[in-house]
């Protein structure tokens, strides 16, 4: 009796503990088990886990690719509501033809990635993907672990410093078009600012909750149309993501979730960019850009070595696609990422 009942005991204790290690291991991250592991050169379909929900990316590979050989790593991240197959694939796949091996992804909740409620733009969700990606990349057997580094597009480049500062497996980072301070689109000391903000956290609070009780979600538009008073940045952003020059069919639909509202609002990473520091940092943008005011802000507010490169008559969005601008970006980010030196042997 005492046999059967020691028996029992340890098959309990067994199943526990594989049950907690399973969910342990979903916790921050992992890679999928049938994720591939052998790559051709170009782009190859990956996939890991990110706080147990899968995660898809695009890993791109140099053409020049030799078995054998670690390449430097860039971690590629999209803006606000985009997928792998806009901006950030496009950066990401003129990278690889420079020599490295680059990774962009569908955040949770968008495109071929898992997650609910969909189009949840959460940055601090976001921030953990990011993370997660590094963790992705770090793993691979064609990538020096010591020489991985990060480039954030737009509101991606707001997350991306934010995953950067804080991961010292980030040996370098870049921003192009960035947008690192949400809340102050909403409060910046104008008259109104403050309602304007409880109006946002009132019918995203709601949303909230009506989603906490019947589980439906309400949705607004991501890029919401535009007329004659709409701000130049607006429209740049519905002529990208609405009309044929940047809609693919993985973006789905043209949405996002109320509920999303508040939290995107509370992100501001601009007063922690000194953190990034000795990390060289690079900020990207176009003197035409009416966000070029937030990327001098971030060169200001962080530490050498740091750079400002300006694009001449770059706007903001062109800076997205235009081979005429794109091309002076990836040329500069080719000289940057490259003189990103191995320090796993240099003293501590």
């Amino acid at each position: 009796m005492k046999k059967v009942l020691l028996s029992s005991m340890i098959l309990l204790m067994t199943i526990a503990s594989q049950g907690y290690a399973k969910q342990s291991s979903q916790f921050g991250g992992r890679v999928a088990p049938d994720s591939p592991t052998v790559f051709k050169a170009g782009k190859n379909k990956v996939w890991f886990y990110s706080e147990g929900t899968k995660v898809v990316g695009n890993l791109y590979v140099p053409s020049n690719y030799k078995k054998g050989r670690k390449y430097t790593a860039i971690v590629v991240v999209g803006p606000k509501g985009a997928v792998k197959e806009q901006t950030a694939g496009i950066y990401a796949k003129k990278l690889s033809k420079k020599g490295f091996v680059t990774l962009v992804i569908d955040h949770r909740t968008y495109g071929e990635s898992g997650g609910e409620p969909r189009h949840y733009e959460n940055p601090y969700m976001k921030i953990e993907d990011v993370k997660n990606a590094t963790s992705y990349i770090g793993s691979l057997n064609i990538v020096n672990k010591n020489k991985i580094a990060m480039l954030g597009v737009c509101n991606g480049g707001g997350f991306g410093a934010a995953a950067a500062i804080y991961d010292g497996r980030v040996k370098a980072y870049a921003s192009v078009s960035g947008l690192f301070d949400l809340r102050s689109q909403i409060v910046n000391g104008k008259a109104g600012d403050k309602a304007n903000l409880l109006k946002i956290m009132k019918q995203s609070t709601k949303a909230r909750q009506k989603y906490f009780e019947t589980g439906k979600v309400e949705y607004i538009k991501q890029m919401p149309n535009v007329d004659k008073n709409s701000n130049q940045l607006r429209k740049e952003a519905y002529e990208y993501y609405c009309t044929s020059r940047g809609l693919c069919p993985n973006y789905g639909e043209n949405k996002m979730a109320v509920m999303s509202r508040d939290t995107r609002r509370s992100f501001e990473i601009t007063n922690q960019l000194s953190l990034l520091s000795p990390r060289p940092y690079l900020a990207i943008a176009g003197t035409k850009a009416l966000t070029l005011g937030l990327s001098k802000a971030a060169v200001k507010r962080a530490n050498e070595p740091k750079e400002l490169f300006l694009i001449e008559g770059a706007t903001h969005v062109a800076l997205y696609d235009i081979d005429k601008y794109v091309n002076q970006a990836i040329n500069k980010l080719d000289k940057f990422y490259k003189k990103l030196k191995d320090t796993s042997n240099s003293k501590k």
